[in-house]
């Protein structure tokens, strides 16, 4: 059974070996220069494996390492702590209402209305899936 990071390295090197075959045979063809097929099929070679090469190098470049991931999730603990430390966490105001299902939500600590969403506070008058 093939896996996919057996699979991962054998199209990183399917395209560079494309990407190299591609230029010797432009460099051939202009080194040459008496068969100029050789140069124009080797560009599109080149042009073709291209993006295989720069998908390659993007997750190359963006690959985490356990190293990095455990660096980074240090860091974020370490800013929380900070923030905490600071005083910069502090908890919604209380307000003098009960908080019940019949107040408005307008004088309540709560996250900002997403517009995007239409509002519904009638929970019997959403559809439900067929």
């Amino acid at each position: 059974m093939i896996t996919r990071e057996q699979l991962r390295a054998s199209s990183v090197v399917a395209s560079a070996l494309a990407f190299i075959v591609g230029l010797v045979m432009v460099v051939m063809g202009a080194v040459t220069g008496t068969d100029a097929r050789l140069a124009d099929s080797g560009s599109v070679v080149v042009f073709a494996a291209l993006p295989l090469v720069i998908l390659t190098l993007h997750r190359r470049q963006t690959r985490i390492t356990r190293g990095k991931a455990e660096a980074l999730r240090r860091e974020g603990y370490r800013l929380g702590l900070e923030h905490a430390r600071r005083g910069l966490l502090t908890p919604p105001p209380v307000t003098d209402d009960d908080g019940g299902p019949g107040d408005s939500t307008d004088n309540l600590a709560t996250m900002p209305r997403l517009y995007a969403v239409p509002r519904c506070d009638d929970p019997t008058n959403y559809r439900r899936a067929q």
